[in-house]
């Protein structure tokens, strides 16, 4: 079920979904034939949520499943999954704004359509919607509330790759507060009243005027390593907002590799996200590619 139908009524969310007139829907949900999450239900005014799984016992299937957009999964269990957040995407729906399906939407349908039953999940940290990269979505409230505290103590290790604008030294410490533009919604920017902020930056490679880097960011500001990189004169290439001009198909930041401890156990979770196959081709192109063959 799409967000579009959600907080409709069952029987008027069926006939959207299926096509079917109103009065055969309302047929089958009294002859027990619709069954909502892998069991019948015979309420029509049943609310329905994202993510719900409406099937009818009887009639064959027009099509193979939702035509939804691809999203991979770099890891999963009863605890967690993480995907590879794509660029561009939105973590989760920004307010007041229509723009399609965000990943957290997409993973909840995907998973919900693949176990036949409506499957929660909570969002535990975000990524720009310029940035690509691992996502960890949690599957429950202890491992919701456990890996929370897990960010909220630093105990996760965070690194991304960048292509950016000029040559930064060989390792960089960036440790500046970040605060947001008062002339400029929705963006940042290094000021004394800000929030701490601090980012450690390793050159990996460098030709011509560009530079492919490893950030790693021990605290969690909006934009953080966007408004560093971009502070010290190296903003990521394609990031228009912070200087980096266009470059497509950037913006080029990936959240490459995640370390953090399970919510489970504690035990050490090591999640990594393939670069994108275009990031991966500028590289080459522009004689970066060697570094990211000796980093994976």
């Amino acid at each position: 079920m799409r967000p579009a139908n959600d907080g409709q009524r069952l029987d008027v969310g069926a006939a959207a979904l299926s096509g079917l007139p109103r009065r055969q829907v309302r047929a089958l949900i009294d002859e027990g034939r619709l069954w909502l999450n892998a069991r019948p239900c015979r309420v029509a005014s049943r609310v329905l949520h994202l993510g719900d799984v409406l099937d009818v016992i009887g009639l064959a299937p027009e099509s193979g499943g939702p035509d939804l957009p691809p999203l991979a999964v770099v890891y999963e269990d009863g605890w967690l999954v993480a995907v590879d957040k794509p660029r561009g995407a939105y973590t989760q729906p920004p307010r007041g704004a229509s723009t399609g399906l965000s990943v957290l939407d997409l993973a909840v349908l995907r998973l919900s359509h693949r176990d036949g039953h409506r499957v929660e999940l909570k969002l535990v940290h975000r990524l720009d919607r310029i940035t690509s990269g691992v996502l960890v979505l949690a599957r429950q409230r202890d491992a919701a509330g456990r890996l929370a505290a897990a960010w909220s103590s630093r105990d996760v290790d965070k690194r991304y790759l960048a292509v950016v604008r000029g040559a930064p030294a060989h390792e960089l410490s960036i440790d500046a507060p970040i605060g947001a533009d008062p002339l400029a919604p929705g963006r940042f920017r290094v000021d004394r009243h800000g929030r701490e902020a601090h980012t450690h930056v390793r050159t990996l490679a460098a030709a011509r005027d560009l530079a492919l880097i490893e950030a790693r960011p021990f605290s969690g500001r909006t934009h953080q390593v966007r408004v560093h990189l971009a502070e010290r004169g190296h903003p990521v290439l394609g990031d228009g907002l912070y200087g980096g001009g266009s470059a497509p198909p950037g913006p080029f930041l990936h959240a490459w590799r995640l370390t953090l401890p399970h919510p489970r156990d504690g035990r050490t979770l090591q999640l990594t996200a393939p670069i994108p196959d275009d990031f991966a081709a500028f590289l080459a192109a522009h004689g970066l590619g060697g570094a990211v063959t000796a980093l994976t």
